[in-house]
């Protein structure tokens, strides 16, 4: 038992940093409050990160809703208002948390600021506001990720209750 309790205690004395995929639905919102309870009681950081579809962007700029410029300039303004409500709606965190966002495919960006982030573990939620063609025949975004990803991923379905431990 000995071993074990060392062990413990080195990896509650590591900085642990959680990677949180958020799109502001429900599903995203239990992927943060499970990501604050994973690490509970650990020193830690919790990176939120909206990442802005890019074919959302194209589709934009295809109908001429304004220039290239414009378009990104309102929907990064967007998210990042959208992430501050998110948050306020959630009681102080114990650790800190970074908002980031960004613009391209999402499980792509969420792979690649996981990584970037060295993300102990990445949290996501089961299903999203996407409900289109391509997520009924080749997967969400949290099936895209657990594809391509070599880290840890927690992925919340709705509605669920999780106790570590």
């Amino acid at each position: 038992m000995g071993k074990q309790e060392t062990g413990d205690t080195a990896w509650s004395l590591q900085q642990r940093t959680v990677l949180v995929g958020v799109d502001f639905s429900e599903c995203s919102r239990s992927a943060f409050n499970k990501a604050r309870e994973w690490l509970n009681g650990y020193r830690g950081r919790i990176v939120v990160l909206h990442v802005i579809d890019k074919s959302f962007t194209d589709k934009c700029i295809q109908h001429k809703l304004g220039t290239e410029a414009q378009i990104k300039k309102s929907l990064f303004l967007e998210a990042k208002a959208k992430l501050k409500e998110f948050l306020d709606l959630e009681p102080a965190a114990e650790v800190p948390v970074e908002v980031l966002v960004c613009e391209g495919v999402p499980f792509m960006e969420i792979n690649k600021k996981a990584l970037e982030y060295q993300a102990d573990l990445i949290v996501i939620g089961r299903c999203g506001r996407a409900a289109d063609m391509d997520t009924l025949f080749f997967g969400s975004t949290a099936e895209r990720v657990l594809r391509f990803i070599t880290r840890p991923v927690l992925c919340v379905p709705p509605d669920t209750e999780y106790r570590r431990g």
